[in-house]
Order: C-alpha cells, then structure tokens, then sequence
C-alpha cells in the first residue's frame, strides 16, 4: 500500500512537472533576464493576466505549432509570452530571445512587410491595426491584439519594453556599413543558412539596390577568414561553370567573376578580406555598387 501511494505521489509530480512545462518562471537566468523586460509597473492601460510562459526550441511548437520552424532556423533560444489586457482588448507579449543582434535582426526582416507602416521604436520597428513588432539588440519582440482600441497601448506597451532592452543599435555593422543612396527602404535582410540556396554562401547579409528601375541584390557572405572567402568563391564558380557559364572579371577586381546559367540569373563576385561580395543581376552600376562595397569592407 505504501509502494502504491508513493507511486501515485510520484506520478502526480511528473503530470505535474509536464503541465507547467514551458509555463512558469524558475531560476533559469536567461528566464529572470526576459522576465525583467517586462515593464513594472505596466503602462497604465495595460493590465496582467497572469504569469508568464516560456518555450525553449524543444517546446516552442507547442506554441506556435508550424511557425516553430523558421524561429528555430533563426537559432531562438527562448521565448517569453505574456497574456495582458488592454481596455476590451486581448494583448499578447512575445520577446524572442534570438540569441544575437544580427539573428534578431534576421528573424524580424524575415517577417516583415515592406508596406507596413514603420515607426520609431527598438532599432526598427512596424505597425499595423492589432500588431506591432521590433527587434533591439538581440530581441524579437511581437505583440498582438484581438479587440477595440488596443493599438495606443501596444505602443506604449513596446517602448516601455525597449526601454527596459536598453542598448538601440542600429542595423547591423556590416549593412550599416553599405552606402544609403540608391537602396530600396527595408530591403535589409540577414540570412544564416542556405542563401540562394548555397550552404557555402552563409551566413550572408543581404540588401537591394535599384538603378533606373531596376533591382539588384548584394550579398555579403561572412567567411571564418580570407582562405575560407576564397574557398567558396571557387565553390560558386564550380555551381556556374557546371550549370551554365563563368569568366574571369579583371576589370571588376582581382579574383572577380561573371556567371550566369539559366535559373540563378547572372552574378558578379569578388572576394574582400573575410567577405566573398556578390551582386545579382548586375547592372553597370551594380557592378561599380560592388566595387565600392568590397572596398568599404577591407
């Protein structure tokens, strides 16, 4: 009798244990580090509706089901959710934490819309009627609403987190680096596997530039050292010279090519230091774009 009740006991403490998996606080620091981005007191049209949940990338599929999967491409390492109220209005606050400024940076350009309306909040920032996300630092902060009159308090609610975040970068240094004219607005992306579908080609930053009307894409690759850069700019030109054509590009720079085949278009590339530079669709200026990026990279 006593083997089975502490058995019982037992069980009751793993059912337990599962249930509040993922949904309550407990001295895990990176926990208290989010927990504390969570403005106290709340704006004063915010009100909590409880504690809060965090997911890891083990369990984060059970809050976001099918949209686990570009966070965990992203490499997230925790999220926090917490359910307020505004007025009528239903309010969920998610801080991704996301690892690094850059990733953070990278998972919010991967959601976002060019045609949203942008605003001044964290390092950049969008809103729409019942949304709002930014990203600052290493954090993707999102937060919903479902009801009337919430958008006011999501505002407040997203500065009084940025606050608390601290530190406002900027984009990162690599794009911050690149030149502002001729750049289509929030076109900046950053891309950790697989970019244009080559694993060699990551990580990579990446930005649009138009010229007469015309798009083309830089693509930065950052490699462990110049060997490394130089590594993967013959693995391009060993994807272009079996699919379609490469040639050398002298007048571009050293070590520079041209290439095409039928379904990646044409590039131009060129290896600077740690950076192997590529520019898709490469116009005349677009190539004169990649001489001078190489150049603002050595």
């Amino acid at each position: 009798m006593l083997f089975h009740r502490g058995l019982i006991f037992v069980l009751a403490l793993a059912m337990s244990g599962t249930a509040l998996s993922g949904q309550t606080p407990s001295a895990d620091p990176s926990r208290e580090q989010l927990a504390r981005l969570v403005p106290e007191p709340l704006p004063a049209e915010v009100a909590s509706q409880g504690a809060p949940s965090f997911y890891t990338p083990d369990n984060l599929f059970q809050y976001m089901d099918g949209g686990a999967d570009i966070f965990l491409v992203y490499g997230v390492q925790i999220l926090l959710h917490q359910d307020l109220r505004a007025g009528t209005a239903d309010v969920a606050l998610d801080i991704f934490d996301m690892g690094s400024p850059d990733t953070a940076f990278g998972m919010y350009a991967a959601e976002r819309l060019p045609d949203e309306p942008y605003i001044h909040v964290g390092s950049e920032g969008y809103a729409n009627r019942g949304s709002l996300n930014f990203y600052q630092d290493r954090y993707y902060v999102k937060l919903t609403a479902v009801g009337e009159g919430a958008d006011p308090a999501l505002e407040a609610l997203a500065r009084s987190v940025s606050s608390r975040i601290g530190a406002n970068p900027a984009l990162p240094t690599v794009l911050a680096l690149l030149p502002a004219e001729d750049r289509k607005p929030h076109s900046e992306q950053y891309m950790p596997n697989d970019p244009l579908g080559h694993y060699f080609l990551g990580p990579a930053y990446a930005v649009t530039y138009v010229f007469g009307g015309k798009e083309s894409k830089v693509l930065i690759t950052v490699a462990r050292d110049e060997a490394d850069a130089q590594k993967r700019l013959r693995q391009l030109t060993d994807n272009f010279t079996k699919t379609g054509q490469c040639k050398p590009a002298p007048e571009i720079g050293d070590g520079a090519i041209r290439a095409s085949n039928s379904y990646e278009g044409s590039v131009a590339a060129l290896v600077t230091g740690r950076y192997l530079v590529l520019v898709q669709e490469p116009t005349k200026q677009g190539e004169e774009l990649l001489k001078r990026v190489s150049s603002l990279l050595m």
